[in-house]
């Protein structure tokens, strides 16, 4: 179960079960302009966490996450989503710097050459120049297994490219503008992805998008990258 945190006063204690564009979520309210906000947030925090919810979809900018965190509550992590769209979000970042994909090189970065990186390499094997495939554990195997199975160039781990995909926190950093893949605030280099469909102060909400994406609410042919 999701849950939605929302601002505003009213609603049942425990919290309403509803659909957010076909989503199924346990919303529940916290009156953050009540002088005791704190004690309001704590209360939708212990509602949800009585309702099933785990992960909570909340206002953008919510800050509060250490109280909601007393329940075992976490965001919803975008990261998934966001690397399931790296082929086209590097795509995007070699538009936005000029460069021709079939004349540009990609460098693929991160601890290991998991099935999130094979995926993004497989998808950019056949539309860029070069691959570097820059990963301490599996990536001289992936590198490999390209080579072998699609014939792509890919060049040593110490080459640079006109654009980069960091999938994990660990892994190296180059000079290159680079898309960090991770994490809640993640670096999309100037990109942004939006859903055109969903209501204007939903259509950019990343965390709102991850969950959407997840529980097949959302398709890539919905999605917008600028």
């Amino acid at each position: 179960m999701i849950g939605q945190l929302v601002f505003g006063s009213g609603g049942p204690k425990q919290g309403e079960r509803e659909r957010l564009y076909g989503l199924p979520v346990l919303r529940v309210r916290a009156d953050m302009d009540s002088f005791w906000w704190e004690r309001r947030v704590k209360r939708a925090g212990r509602a949800l966490f009585r309702g099933g919810a785990r992960r909570v979809l909340a206002p953008r900018g919510f800050s509060c996450w250490p109280l909601l965190s007393e329940y075992g509550l976490a965001p919803v992590d975008p990261g998934p989503f966001l690397r399931a769209q790296s082929p086209e979000l590097a795509l995007a970042l070699l538009e936005r710097r000029g460069a021709a994909p079939d004349r540009s090189t990609v460098v693929l970065r991160g601890a290991r050459a998991d099935w999130e990186m094979t995926r993004a390499a497989v998808a950019l094997c056949s539309q860029v120049r070069h691959l570097v495939i820059d990963a301490p554990k599996g990536g001289e195997e992936l590198a490999r297994w390209l080579r072998g199975e699609f014939g792509v160039p890919i060049l040593p781990r110490s080459e640079g490219g006109e654009a980069a995909l960091r999938f994990h926190p660990d892994g190296s950093r180059g000079e290159e503008p680079t898309l960090e893949l991770y994490g809640h605030t993640p670096d999309l280099a100037g990109l942004s992805l939006s859903a055109p469909r969903l209501e204007e102060g939903d259509r950019e909400d990343l965390d709102l998008l991850a969950a959407l994406y997840e529980f097949g609410r959302l398709n890539k042919e919905e999605l917008k990258i600028t």
